[in-house]
């Protein structure tokens, strides 16, 4: 059998504190995949913070799996990881983050997942780790199985924590993403979902549990502000590829501005919640229209 193997991309920002860790997982994904497949694995870093060397110590149970690629100068997170793609010589494509925790199992159970199912995207399940406590990413495999679709995109935002939880086909990315940079950070995963959706693209999912998105809860204000206003760019950019209904963009922007209006405009103590249930409501009723009457 003619097996097909995987790279992973991983951009690099001052991130030399992270890459013990991150080894560690990396050769113990390796391992668990080689019981089981013959494909190639092959680990880009692509450091996006040019100025900085790479401690290479860390990586030295990695060696002959991994390359570094080193930007020009600071492009950002979505032409960094552009950038890897582009120089990625596998079938198969793990944007994986150097923060990212995930399972010794992610790469064996997820790349047994996309060859089964012969699709262009799996994803896994997760848990979000606040504070200590782990709650999944999807309560349900419901909800894990609609995030297959395109509709709670539309009506609630990004459900897919990060693309650390996803195994992609390198050739099923839209083009349209790899020439048409995102420079503001933070969305681009939400435009890459958005676009694979507009191009009807074969999604799955994966029940098991693999990846674990860690927040630390730090400068939450900055954060909210800033993937606003990337979302806001994400728009403009989904209404000049034309792959995505103008109804889907329009509510898309509105539900920005919910959003915006909810963390920083409304002030009280009741007027939050209310104008909180109120949209809740009108997001569920968005949900249901586009997924069940394809609106």
């Amino acid at each position: 059998m003619n097996y097909l193997g995987v790279s992973v991309v991983i951009p690099y920002y001052y991130g030399n504190k992270y890459l013990k860790k991150l080894s560690e997982i990396l050769w113990s994904n390796i391992k668990e995949y080689e019981k089981k497949f013959e494909g190639k694995i092959e680990i880009l870093f692509v450091n996006d913070s040019p100025q900085d060397i790479i401690d290479e110590s860390f990586l030295e149970n990695l060696s002959g799996y991994y390359r570094i690629i080193k930007n020009e100068k600071n492009y950002g997170i979505h032409k960094t990881r552009v950038n890897g793609i582009l120089e990625a010589e596998q079938e198969y494509i793990w944007m994986l983050d150097q923060d990212d925790d995930v399972s010794e199992t992610w790469l064996p159970s997820q790349y047994a997942c996309i060859q089964k199912s012969k699709a262009d995207m799996v994803i896994a399940n997760g848990y979000r780790q606040i504070s200590g406590k782990a709650c999944p990413i999807f309560k349900t495999e419901k909800k894990l199985k609609d995030a297959t679709t395109i509709a709670p995109y539309v009506a609630y935002g990004n459900v897919i924590a990060s693309p650390g939880q996803c195994l992609i086909r390198k050739e099923a990315i839209p083009k349209f993403w790899m020439e048409h940079i995102l420079w503001e950070n933070c969305a681009d995963d939400m435009y890459l979902w958005m676009l694979m959706f507009g191009e009807k693209r074969s999604i799955v999912y994966n029940s098991e549990y693999l990846y674990t998105h860690i927040s630390t809860g730090e400068n939450f204000s900055s954060n909210e502000k800033q993937t606003i206003f990337s979302e806001n760019k994400v728009i403009e950019l989904l209404r000049k590829s034309g792959c995505i209904k103008e109804r889907y963009l329009r509510f898309y922007s509105k539900r920005l501005k919910i959003r915006n209006k909810y963390f920083f405009e409304i002030k009280g103590k009741w007027l939050p919640k209310i104008y909180y249930f109120v949209t809740e409501v009108e997001k569920f009723l968005v949900c249901c229209f586009v997924k069940y009457l394809k609106v």
